[in-house]
């Protein structure tokens, strides 16, 4: 690791409250992490719900964020990277490899984990929210099964496919079969619908 630099970050440190810019040693990986050095990051509106400290839920009612996420945090989860390290059990990567990170791990013990869904796990270990996310020069992820190959992609569009394009992605599954006798309309021309629009054809 003798390439990676002092790691730069912007981190909550009081819900409401602007970020603050913090310099410190990167995180060094152990057993499966991976080190990675942030080439994107998205805002995603859950960023500024998060960063308030409250989902809005409507006539007056918020859901309170403070339990569940513990300051300073790092947020982002729409993230990609390249590797500059990687933890001794660390398998399939090496520096250099441009990845995604899927940001929605769970504890992988529990039966949830192990059926394939950590991402509904009672236990997240998810970026941004759990653990330290995208809105620094370095990340560390918990294991390479989480970083998914992303060439030749830009890296700015890639960061947007592992938040706005999963939900997109997984709500056009849902939809399917369509056909000429069942179209699809999507509604909304924002984040989410123009990925829909992109990623209907192929779907």
């Amino acid at each position: 690791m003798s390439d990676v630099q002092a790691r730069r970050s912007f981190k909550l440190v009081e819900f409401g409250g602007p970020l603050q810019e913090v310099t410190e040693a990167p995180p060094q990986p152990e057993g499966t992490q991976v080190l990675l050095k942030v080439r994107a990051c998205g805002v995603c509106h859950s960023d500024i719900h998060i960063a308030d400290g409250y989902f809005d839920l409507g006539h007056g009612q918020k859901m309170d964020l403070g339990r569940g996420i513990k300051l300073p945090r790092v947020l982002g989860h729409e993230i990609v990277g390249e590797v500059v390290a990687a933890g001794p059990e660390a398998e399939g990567v090496t520096p250099g490899d441009r990845r995604i990170v899927f940001p929605w791990g769970g504890c992988g013990q529990c039966l949830l984990c192990r059926q394939g869904n950590e991402h509904i796990c009672a236990r997240p270990r998810s970026h941004g929210t759990t653990l330290d996310g995208g809105f620094s020069t370095y990340l560390l992820a918990d294991h390479p099964r989480y970083l998914v190959a992303y060439d030749p992609l830009p890296d700015a569009f890639a960061a947007t496919l592992a938040c706005s394009g999963l939900t997109a992605f997984g709500a056009i599954r849902k939809a399917a079969p369509v056909d000429a006798e069942h179209p699809l309309l999507i509604i909304g021309a924002g984040g989410l619908g123009l990925a829909a629009v992109g990623l209907a054809r192929a779907v």
